[in-house]
């Protein structure tokens, strides 16, 4: 990929950027992380990409362990009950409030002649599109919807990412999701956005935290105008 300007990224940041990920990358291991392995049904990887939200991956893995024996199919989570769904989902944490959004997502699924199958077919700004306009789900989860239901080649921005580029200067206070992902996808190969992405969120949470964070052990510290002096 070329260094030239790009949808307003200059070639400075797109360098910056771009030694900031190669970084990042050498120092996580995510060898181990993800959800292909479990070879899920559409509707079962948006429920995970729901469940996976302000939790680790353990309790994802239960929580949607305990939801694929409990619901056979999209109708059946539309028609239920929500302390129904909240009882599969419990392992996951915030299953009072992620019930209700499964549930308002599998009623408005279930309404497709076929159903996110009907989704995936379509180009990526429409499938986004489409998606982004059901009640309960925004741009992120639809593009990590996306990324694992279809390989598609895009880097999703969560809360780790947000505050790791905005620690490192990349981002500002006020950058909006698309401006952002934007930004991280020009520096990035497509081919290597989904690990990116999964690497960028390991070193939120293990390097960069919100409390705490160990600039001691970061990678970044000679790039980072936030880090905490020992």
């Amino acid at each position: 990929m070329g260094l030239g300007k790009v949808a307003g990224v200059g070639v400075e940041e797109r360098r910056l950027i771009s030694e900031i990920v190669s970084r990042v990358l050498k120092s996580v291991d995510v060898s181990s992380i993800g959800i292909r392995s479990l070879n899920l049904k559409p509707f079962e990887v948006l429920v995970a990409v729901i469940l996976s939200q302000k939790t680790n991956r353990e309790n994802v893995r239960k929580a949607l362990e305990s939801f694929r024996k409990e619901f056979k199919s999209v109708e059946e989570v539309a028609s239920a009950r929500v302390s129904r769904i909240e009882r599969a989902i419990r392992p996951a944490g915030l299953w009072r409030m992620k019930a209700p959004r499964i549930k308002l997502i599998a009623k408005q699924v279930s309404k497709l002649e076929n159903g996110l199958d009907e989704i995936l077919k379509l180009p990526y700004p429409e499938a986004k599109k489409a998606l982004s306009s059901m009640k309960g789900i925004g741009p992120k989860t639809a593009d990590v919807f996306l990324m694992i239901a279809r390989d598609e080649q895009v880097l999703p921005i969560d809360t780790h990412i947000f505050r790791v580029m905005r620690r490192l200067g990349v981002a500002g206070e006020r950058e909006d999701y698309e401006s952002l992902r934007v930004k991280l996808e020009s520096a990035v190969e497509p081919e290597m956005r989904m690990t990116a992405h999964l690497a960028l969120i390991e070193f939120g949470r293990s390097i960069c935290k919100a409390r705490n964070p160990r600039c001691g052990e970061c990678p970044l510290a000679e790039l980072c105008p936030s880090k905490v002096k020992a």
